[in-house]
């Protein structure tokens, strides 16, 4: 049975029911493993992170999180069982003398194999390309956050952290005086969303040409690209890197169309035309225009 839009809006299809969590779980844990990097390159001498295995062992994600929290904790859950590292720290604050908080390390890990430290910065996000008055931009569902502002941030601020004074003495007085160098690395999965019209995927400075790239549409275009469109699958945003498989789409919400398009002009929203087809993003008709939190 399908919802009416207004009990989709008391009942949103991103709620996540407590029976699917195991195998929600699970697929976040592979996507960090096997998703394409959106970033391979170095950003400001910091190396991308090796690819990671899932595990044997299970785990239950809290998915009543901010996603990039929620990606945090997978991560954990690999790191913890990956032989060849050992975490030393996890969302390490660094604060000045003066108590003002620079910012926090994502994870503070050592290489067994080598015996190195690594700062390690994860990043999980989604991008539209946009092409308007001839210029190309990558915004993310809220506008107000683009590709650009992201990687200026991470490869400025957020992976150089680690090597400033105030960041050594609080490592100092957390491992003792390091005996190599701190390595930054940073893991950075993602997704473009290309508009389903464009003839052309541009791909932005540092960004990886193996990215994943799927379509996006406004509203309003749905007659004209799905004019038989009648029921969709709702894929929550905690799963938008997940590669859909018939097992994770047997568990999705299955929404009528009047309920997609209240979603859609309510937030950007990720469905699966048929069980068998590539995810594709839904704007609002006010996007870019109007910022909108996804």
């Amino acid at each position: 049975m399908t919802p009416n839009p207004q009990s989709a809006i008391n009942n949103p299809p991103s709620a996540i029911n407590n029976q699917h969590i195991p195998a929600f779980s699970q697929a976040i844990l592979q996507s960090l493993c096997d998703s394409p990097r959106m970033v391979t390159a170095p950003l400001n001498g910091a190396q991308a992170f090796p690819p990671l295995t899932p595990p044997d062992t299970p785990c239950e994600l809290a998915f009543n999180q901010k996603l990039g929290h929620l990606y945090e904790d997978a991560l954990h859950h690999l790191l913890v069982h990956a032989p060849r590292y050992s975490i030393l720290a996890h969302n390490q604050q660094i604060i000045t003398p003066n108590k003002i908080t620079l910012g926090e390390l994502d994870y503070l890990l050592r290489d067994e194999e080598s015996q190195e430290l690594i700062h390690l910065e994860l990043a999980v996000k989604f991008y539209l390309v946009h092409h308007a008055q001839g210029s190309t931009t990558f915004p993310g569902p809220d506008a107000r956050d683009n590709y650009q502002k992201k990687l200026q941030r991470l490869s400025s601020h957020q992976l150089t952290l680690s090597q400033r004074p105030e960041a050594r003495a609080t490592l100092q007085a957390l491992l003792g005086e390091p005996t190599t160098p701190i390595q930054s690395q940073h893991l950075i999965h993602g997704i473009f969303f290309d508009h389903i019209a464009a003839p052309t995927q541009p791909v932005p400075e540092h960004a990886s040409p193996h990215t994943r790239r799927l379509p996006w549409l406004h509203v309003s275009e749905l007659p004209d690209h799905f004019p038989e469109l009648q029921h969709a699958h709702i894929i929550p945003k905690q799963l938008w890197l997940c590669h859909t498989n018939p097992s994770l789409v047997d568990r999705l919400y299955l929404a009528d169309l009047p309920t997609l398009t209240t979603l859609g002009q309510q937030r950007c929203t990720l469905f699966l035309p048929t069980p068998h087809s590539q995810p594709t993003f839904l704007a609002p008709d006010t996007w870019p225009h109007t910022p909108r939190e996804a």
